[in-house]
């Protein structure tokens, strides 16, 4: 017991005064710490005492009615552990006697206690206890690995395996690092290796292993066991280079011997010093080893038909057979009714085939008559047998021939042994085990150590296709770190990235803490990480455009208002050259501002399409002329052109995808070149489109445009369609070109691919989705938009948010004779209708306003109280921004910014054609 160990002592004392003088003693004890816990009663005593939370218990024997005997023996009966102290106030040999008998560990009279016999007697009655403990443990310890062992040597095993299982439970109960049996050979006289288990790795290297020994290597010349600790280079050992690579510090061999003939020998390894118990543990196993080697020798000595008819017992629960030449069954054992339901008495005499699966009876048949025929001296076949119950098991058949004395044909015997539970185990296994090696994607396992044990074959394709030789030369290069690390920490390690040969494959790591492995899974993610950085470019180039839509919007309002005023006056005081020469540069410059402003809403997709069916051939051949002189003489236009269906676009815009393909080409060519324009119908597979983020599958128009010109290196070539982003000097251009081009191609659903490389040229691939309509017949052109417009008194409701503009319009419309009512949006328009009962005689309506109700909507709500009112509609947006109101078929539309002219013209031709209607409806 250990000085400063805490002992719990239970105390029973109905006597409060002997409690104290008790409690007394204990503070007198020096150098051990005591827990004195004191119980008054009998009843309160064994509880406490059946709680096992004491060390060691203190009883009175006078307890009341009742004594201390009675309570030990109480207490013990329902399982009190801790050593039990009687006192007593006299001393009384009977009691005394009593006591021990009943389990006492110890008796003490209370007058003559003291603190140092009182501390003794606990401290002995303590250690009595756990070396009782200890013995018990370890005679338990011996007995359970004698049973083992014992249980193992009874085995229907080979002897190799009854050998290792043995070997195993010395690792496993003499705490011993590696245990080996080895046997006498008795035809070179050496000692041959048989079984090893352990965590030491075998005696010798891989490549020069010991295996063979003379019997006195490990032995002392009169053949008894051998014990070493400490073990230095003289001592009798097959390899020092190995014991000392392996940290091995003791060793224990033992001799098996038979009436006086070696048989063997089992020796033992270990990290730390061994007991002399070691000795007679191994000593406890040592006959019965060499009785199984002598008994296993002596089986294979005998005949193969006498091992047989030996191994027909009763208990076995295989089943053994015997059938005649023809094949009924002759003999069977109790086995037979276990596996198959069939009692023994009803199947002799009947034919083997008819319990046998009708798809397995012919091959099996085949078996027998080539038996037989003496064609096979024995064979072993699965099959399965049909049972009572109309199940099937499945069975592992063994038939050798049976001869008589002469040589005579008898039949055939053997064994049949039921593998259904095998089989169905095989199946899952294989279900399982087919998960990783169909796996297209690699798949690894490592162990604790962090080594490979297993990898399927995508990992070896992929190591292959990577230009490497094994899966390991793909991993991350501290793959085995991270293994052995996920497996310590219990938590998973996803998506280490390595780069090999431009691909970038991504590594997961996951613990199986249960088997002590890690698996790992890969994925090339190259294309991956391609789409994803296309598609964070394309919501780049999306949320510029948003801003550059809400900036042009905002634009359009205010060049509207500039250029309608600059009109407006140039028109009132022509003649004066000192007002008009100025009024004209602000209206150029604002006609100006008004392209670039249609530049940034191309390019964001927020500009009005005015889509027709139409034909890109003919629409390139037309605007073929106008790029030759934009080209210059220096620059040779080819074109080659395809039969195509037709498309759903906006030509002008078109028109203006090409021209600003044409100018950025021709900046490229400053020394001349060729530039070729080409157009095909292609069908765009799932393949294809996953190659582009905006791309659709289906039938596709394409026009390439290739020049001869400078190129683009990688960084350009990312950057090309970002807004303001040029390559040109200062002043040189706005850098809205190809964002442009972008912009309208993205508004008419369709993508561009761009290859491009220094000193080799560029070609843009534009790619359009085809029509399922044919080709609009072409519109004759409207008047020109500057037309004088004729006066007019008619009630214009005019419905606008922006004051400015609704400013101008009220003030164009009332210098041409007009009536103007106004309205800052939809909810305002319908009371100023109400208010002049309806008389009015056209709506000019904004597409977007505030206050919830769009200009589509007001005019389905003005128009079902007035059918015949005509309406305008302008807006600066595009569809996507407008929403179901995008559809403007048959509609009166006026894109922002527009000109006066333009709204006097469209206002006049709306009445003209209401008033046209009005008198044809009268007549």
């Amino acid at each position: 017991m250990i000085d400063s160990e805490l002992v719990k002592v239970l105390l029973v004392e109905d006597d409060e005064d002997d409690y104290i003088l008790t409690r007394g003693l204990f503070t007198e004890m020096r150098g051990k710490q005591f827990q004195l816990d004191w119980f008054k009663t009998y009843a309160l005593g064994l509880e406490a005492m059946a709680r096992n939370q004491h060390d060691i218990c203190l009883l009175d024997y006078r307890l009341g009615k009742q004594n201390g005997i009675d309570l030990l023996k109480e207490a013990i009966g329902r399982g009190c552990q801790a050593p039990i102290i009687l006192l007593t106030g006299l001393g009384e040999r009977t009691v005394d006697v009593e006591a021990m008998n009943a389990g006492a560990a110890d008796y003490l009279v209370k007058n003559d206690l003291r603190s140092d016999s009182l501390e003794r007697s606990i401290r002995y009655a303590i250690e009595r206890q756990r070396a009782t403990a200890r013995a018990a443990f370890e005679q338990a310890n011996l007995a359970a690995f004698g049973a083992e062992v014992g249980l193992a040597l009874t085995r229907h095993e080979t002897l190799g395996g009854i050998l290792f299982q043995c070997a195993d439970a010395m690792v496993r109960y003499l705490n011993t690092h590696l245990a080996q049996v080895w046997i006498l050979n008795l035809n070179d006289k050496q000692l041959h290796l048989k079984a090893s288990a352990g965590a030491i790795n075998d005696t010798g290297s891989a490549a020069n292993q010991v295996t063979k020994l003379l019997p006195d290597k490990f032995l002392t010349a009169d053949s008894q066991p051998v014990l070493l600790n400490n073990l230095s280079k003289d001592a009798v050992l097959p390899c020092w280079e190995w014991v000392e690579r392996e940290g091995i510090v003791a060793y224990a061999g033992y001799p098996l011997r038979l009436e006086n003939r070696l048989m063997g020998l089992i020796s033992i390894y270990s990290h730390t010093p061994l007991s002399q118990a070691v000795i007679q543990e191994m000593a406890s196993v040592a006959n019965g080893m060499a009785l199984c080697i002598e008994n296993k020798r002596a089986e294979e000595a005998l005949d193969a038909s006498e091992v047989k008819y030996r191994s027909m017992l009763e208990g076995l629960k295989e089943i053994v057979y015997r059938v005649d030449e023809f094949g009924h069954w002759t003999a069977l054992n109790p086995a037979w009714k276990e596996i198959t339901g069939f009692s023994v008495e009803e199947s002799l005499g009947t034919l083997f085939l008819e319990f046998i699966h009708h798809d397995d009876r012919q091959r099996d048949s085949h078996i027998f008559l080539q038996l037989v025929d003496r064609k096979l001296d024995f064979c072993r076949y699965e099959t399965r047998l049909l049972t009572k119950d109309g199940t099937m098991r499945w069975v592992e058949v063994y038939s050798q021939l049976a001869v008589n004395n002469d040589g005579g044909i008898l039949g055939a015997s053997g064994s049949i042994i039921d593998i259904t539970e095998r089989k169905h185990a095989e199946k899952e296994i294989q279900k399982l085990a087919a998960f990783p090696r169909v796996n297209p994607n690699p798949v690894l396992e490592f162990e604790a150590s962090g080594s490979i044990t297993y990898f399927n074959d995508a990992a070896q394709l992929m190591a292959k296709s990577l230009g490497r030789a094994n899966p390991q030369d793909i991993l991350p290069p501290n793959a085995a770190e991270i293994a052995r690390q996920v497996l310590v920490s219990g938590q998973k390690k996803l998506n280490e990235e390595i780069a090999i040969n431009n691909k970038t494959i991504s590594w997961s790591f996951f613990p199986i803490t249960a088997s002590q492995v890690v698996h790992c899974y890969g994925v090339d993610v190259t294309e991956m990480q391609s789409l994803e950085a296309q598609f964070r470019h394309a919501q780049k180039l999306e949320s510029v455009g948003q801003l550059a839509a809400g900036v042009a919007h905002d634009f359009n309002n205010i060049l509207t208002v500039i250029q309608g005023y600059a009109d407006f006056l140039q028109a009132r005081y022509d003649g004066d050259t000192n007002l008009t020469e100025p009024l004209k540069q602000i209206s150029d410059a604002s006609r100006r501002a008004a392209t670039l402003t249609r530049q940034l809403l191309m390019f964001s997709r927020k500009q009005v399409l005015q889509p027709k069916v139409l034909d890109l051939n003919k629409v390139i051949q037309n605007l073929t002329n106008m790029l030759s002189r934009v080209l210059g003489e220096d620059i040779a236009l080819e074109t080659a052109f395809g039969e195509l269906p037709a498309i759903e676009a906006d030509a002008g815009m078109l028109e203006q995808v090409m021209m600003n393909l044409a100018v950025n080409a021709r900046d490229a060519m400053p020394h001349g070149g060729k530039i070729t324009i080409a157009t095909s119908v292609r069908e765009v597979d799932s393949d294809q489109a996953r190659q582009w983020p905006d791309a659709r599958i289906g039938r596709t128009v394409c026009f390439s445009f290739t020049d001869t010109g400078s190129g683009m290196d990688r960084e350009t070539l990312n950057r090309i369609f970002e807004p303001f982003f040029s390559t040109k000097e200062v002043g040189k251009g706005t850098g809205l070109g190809l964002a442009t081009v972008h912009g309208i191609v993205k508004q008419h659903r369709g993508w561009i691919e761009v290859k491009s490389e220094i000193g080799q040229g560029t070609t843009f691939v534009i790619y359009l989705p085809a029509a399922n309509r044919p080709v609009e017949a072409p519109v004759e052109p409207a008047s020109p938009a500057g037309q004088t417009a004729a006066r007019g008194t008619e009630t214009i409701l005019v419905a606008e948010d922006e004051p400015m503009l609704r400013e101008l319009v009220r003030e164009l419309l009332r210098q041409t004779g007009y009536r103007v009512l106004e309205a800052a949006n939809g909810v305002e328009a319908l009371k100023v209708w109400d208010e002049h009962n309806g008389e009015i005689d056209l709506l000019l309506t904004d597409m977007v306003m505030p206050e919830g109700l769009s200009g589509r909507e007001l005019a389905q709500q003005l128009k079902s109280r007035s059918p015949d009112l005509p309406v305008i509609y302008t807006s600066g947006y595009s569809a996507e921004v407008m929403g179901e109101d995008a559809d403007l078929t048959g509609m009166h539309f006026l894109a922002k910014p527009y000109q006066a002219p333009q709204l006097m013209k469209l206002v006049a031709d709306c009445l003209e054609a209401a008033r046209a209607n009005t008198v044809t409806v009268g007549k």
